[in-house]
């Protein structure tokens, strides 16, 4: 498949769009790539799975040797948690109910690893674990996000101190993920604030190996900034998220590979134009309710051959707008959209339609994870 293809072919037609469209060659080719890249230096694979919320790709992660998967909520973790052996929950919880619930779902795992940013919730982990059941915790660290995290120094190493004193944790180490890094533009930048961070979370755990703590787990770093992480010989797992997709945001910054994107775009959205009425100006089925606004508009990446950009519309509508001011399109006219930020996007969509290069529909992989609800073992 082609930038430059001006039609897509019309078994698509069959298709409900807007749908998500996964080229499964390259959805694979960067797994293998993003694999192999840790293990030629030496840290471990745990993929974010609240970019996909998918069991069937948390899978073909660990397939490509993935250490376990990352969560955002309880909820994901409820979900994936007959896909894959491991779970790391990378947000701090909040409620004494939230407790209760991870105290249930680590019996479903051989591995349940939760993040701690207060002394206010040790008590409700008391409440559920013990020292002949006690939970695996990581210390979250801010990375001068302000968003989680306690702050690298006195206050994190007195929580250390605590989470591992007491018989209810087994202290496995430390949380610093940088999401403020990611699409820091600049690689030069970005490289210059990666390594200040990682130089501050190594003498952190230096400060806890001094007072007899004892940190194996140092997890943290992304898809912006997968190629910078491991370079400080700290970081002993990444949580990139990203790399599997792609999207607008990551194919705006800058790249150590010569500016060429690391991993290929594998993520579309599918629309179709249902209304062309305007010289220079048509209508999709793909608005506001299809792709994530929070960041830059959406890209035309197959099915025209004319410059356009584009537009949404509404909450079901989007279009484009030929730069002539004249083009238009029949309806029915089916075009590949690149997605501004794959995550929200994602979260969006029941499931994934997997094709090949051709565009030939191979499968459909159920994005299960999405759901809020509580899990209900079906």
């Amino acid at each position: 498949m082609t930038t430059s293809q001006a039609k897509l072919p019309t078994h698509l037609q069959d298709l409900q769009t807007p749908c998500l469209l996964l080229l499964d060659s390259r959805f694979r080719a960067n797994l293998a790539a993003m694999s192999a890249h840790g293990q030629a230096n030496n840290f471990a694979l745990r993929p974010h799975a609240k970019t996909h919320k998918s069991s069937a790709i948390a899978k073909a992660q660990i397939e490509q040797g993935a250490i376990g998967v990352c969560c955002a909520t309880i909820s994901e973790a409820e979900h994936l948690a007959d896909a894959v052996h491991s779970i790391l929950i990378t947000s701090p919880l909040a409620l004494h109910r939230h407790v209760d619930r991870v105290s249930s779902l680590r019996e479903r795992l051989a591995e349940l690893i939760c993040v701690v940013d207060s002394p206010a919730m040790v008590p409700h982990f008391e409440a559920f674990f013990d020292e002949t059941r006690p939970l695996d915790v990581l210390l979250d660290l801010d990375p001068d996000m302000h968003r989680t995290g306690i702050e690298i120094g006195h206050a994190g190493l007195a929580l250390a101190k605590t989470l591992h004193d007491l018989p209810s944790f087994n202290f496995k180490g430390v949380q610093c993920y940088a999401g403020n890094l990611m699409h820091v533009e600049s690689i030069g930048q970005r490289m210059r604030r990666s390594h200040e961070l990682w130089q501050r979370v190594e003498t952190f755990k230096r400060q806890l190996e001094a007072e007899h703590i004892p940190c194996p787990i140092v997890s943290g770093g992304g898809t912006g900034t997968f190629d910078i992480d491991w370079q400080a010989g700290v970081a002993t797992e990444l949580q990139a998220g990203s790399y599997p997709f792609m999207d607008l945001e990551y194919s705006s910054i800058e790249w150590n590979n010569e500016g060429n994107l690391p991993f290929e775009q594998s993520l579309f959205v599918l629309t179709t134009v249902v209304s062309a009425n305007t010289p220079g100006n048509v209508t999709t089925d793909a608005g506001l309710k299809a792709f994530s606004t929070d960041s830059v508009l959406p890209e035309i990446h197959a099915g025209v051959d004319r410059p356009a950009k584009y537009v949404f519309k509404g909450d079901e509508h989007g279009g484009l707008i030929f730069e002539d001011g004249m083009t238009t399109v029949p309806i029915g006219t089916q075009l590949l959209i690149t997605p501004p930020h794959c995550d929200p996007t994602i979260n969006l969509y029941d499931q994934f339609t997997l094709v090949d290069e051709d565009l030939q529909i191979l499968d459909t992989l159920a994005i299960d994870a999405r759901s809020g609800r509580l899990y209900e073992g079906v």
